[in-house]
């Protein structure tokens, strides 16, 4: 009898390379268009440095699974969380406002502050009190 064994793609290292690699990246514009369901349909991602490092020495740096950019420069962060873990709604906050306020320049408009879209694929539900959630 063969053994067969597959990686687990709730494990962050294999969710990391199924989707988040230059390689794999037509996988995650399927799975974005699939999932996130809008009027126009994310034809081309870019994927980007996944360390949002902090403006100030003294404050907390941080990783996200996978972060990319659409064409029209909407930036989607998705994260594999399987355990629940106390403050990852925080968290999860944390890294979505971190990725907006990143594209404030000097001078920068702020109508032209584009989309982020936090997309977390859990095994619990995050807000069982809500019916519906988007934020």
């Amino acid at each position: 009898m063969a053994i067969v064994r597959y990686l687990n793609p709730r494990n962050d290292i294999v969710f990391r390379r199924i989707f988040g690699t230059e390689k794999n990246k037509d996988i995650l514009l399927h799975f974005l268009n699939a999932v996130v369901v809008g009027e126009k349909q994310i034809k081309k991602i870019t994927l980007l440095n996944t360390d949002q490092l902090p403006e100030f020495r003294d404050r907390k740096e941080s990783t996200v699974d996978i972060l990319c950019e659409d064409e029209n420069g909407n930036k989607y962060i998705v994260e594999m969380q399987v355990a629940k873990v106390a403050g990852f709604e925080k968290r999860a906050q944390y890294y979505a406002a971190k990725t907006y306020v990143s594209q404030a320049g000097v001078g920068g408009k702020y109508e032209n502050l584009k989309e982020i879209i936090f997309l977390a694929i859990t095994e619990y539900v995050m807000f069982p009190e809500k019916k519906d959630y988007k934020s």
